[in-house]
């Protein structure tokens, strides 16, 4: 009873709070996890960082284990890492009086609504809300980050303006990065193995977890094919079709699940995935992705542009962070 017990709270954790153990029924205490020279850094405002990461680790890794744990470990630090150093610049400029029109503050949170939610508000407010940061503390939290980022482009990011080759270059290597990605689509086979199947209920869903494993193992050796594994073992709509599913766009997947699969190659087998209801194997066929505008438009041509004078920065602009380091008083709660 105990695996069925640990089993199942795995497989709600995508729906509860997106940190790595359960919060309290009155709700998630909001602690201090850090301070800046006496500023602090809410442990909400850790958690919603880390909401998107902790969700897609979960999918990947349903047992958990050292390679969830260290891969959250390292998320956590470089989210906290992030929070400190965002504070470092703001104590700095403080006396600046530096402002961020509201616009500016609404369009970056629509953005990674966008990016992190597939555009679905409510599932933003949802997660926002495990994570004990209500809406208007993310959204100065967002506006901090703003003003740094503007701060750091006035300090750093003017001298000598990029060169034509120079913008050209950047546009090269990033020009995926200005897409629309909610405009992308994928064709794949999916096995999906029930975490309780009505069918046999004696079966717990670590023995289903087990099977899925075995699944895939008899996939990549070759001793049975994904369309003939499918209509054996899969229970879903698609089954009988050998797991075949018609192309879909990436709005239409569940974040975590898009993220996974949009990253595999054609031919690749991945998982078993975890999702709330079971355990999932997928065979991506092929991926049709939206265009990048182009580098004449003269939105994407300044965003290339500050792209390029922030690398040429970086060296100096580090040089400056590990200075205010050095001369802060840090101290970490988590």
């Amino acid at each position: 009873m105990k695996l069925v017990r640990r089993f199942a709270v795995l497989l709600l954790a995508l729906l509860t709070v997106p940190v790595a153990q359960a919060a309290p029924k009155e709700g998630v205490v909001n602690r201090i996890a850090a301070t800046v020279n006496g500023r602090p850094i809410t442990s909400s405002e850790v958690r919603a960082r880390l909401a998107p990461y902790f969700r897609e680790l979960m999918m990947l890794y349903p047992r958990q284990g050292p390679r969830f744990n260290s891969e959250l470990v390292a998320a956590k630090k470089s989210v906290l890492n992030d929070l400190i150093e965002r504070e470092l610049v703001l104590c700095d400029f403080e006396t600046k009086g530096f402002s961020i029109k509201e616009d500016q503050v609404e369009d970056e949170i629509n953005r990674r609504i966008l990016m992190q939610y597939n555009g679905k508000r409510s599932d933003f407010l949802d997660n926002l809300r495990k994570s004990g940061m209500n809406y208007t503390e993310y959204r100065e939290s967002v506006r901090k980050e703003i003003t740094v980022s503007a701060m750091r482009g006035m300090r750093y990011e003017r001298g000598i303006p990029p060169t034509p080759d120079e913008i050209a270059e950047e546009y090269k290597a990033t020009s995926s990065e200005y897409r629309d990605i909610m405009k992308d689509s994928i064709t794949y086979s999916k096995i999906f193995i029930p975490a309780m199947d009505p069918n046999d209920p004696m079966m717990t869903p670590e023995e289903h977890y087990k099977q899925a494993v075995r699944v895939r193992e008899e996939l990549e050796s070759g001793k049975i094919s994904f369309a003939d594994a499918a209509r054996k073992y899969s229970r879903d709509a698609h089954a009988a079709d050998g797991g075949k599913w018609p192309s879909l766009r990436r709005d239409e997947l569940a974040v975590e699940f898009a993220n996974v699969v949009f990253a595999a190659k054609p031919g690749q087998l991945v998982g078993p995935l975890l999702d709330p209801a079971g355990f999932t194997i997928v065979k991506v066929h092929s991926k049709r992705l939206a265009a990048a505008p182009p580098l004449s438009s003269p939105e994407i041509k300044q965003k290339v542009d500050d792209a390029v004078r922030r690398k040429k920065s970086e060296h100096r602009y580090r040089q400056w962070v590990d200075r205010l380091r050095d001369k802060a008083v840090i101290r970490t709660f988590i």
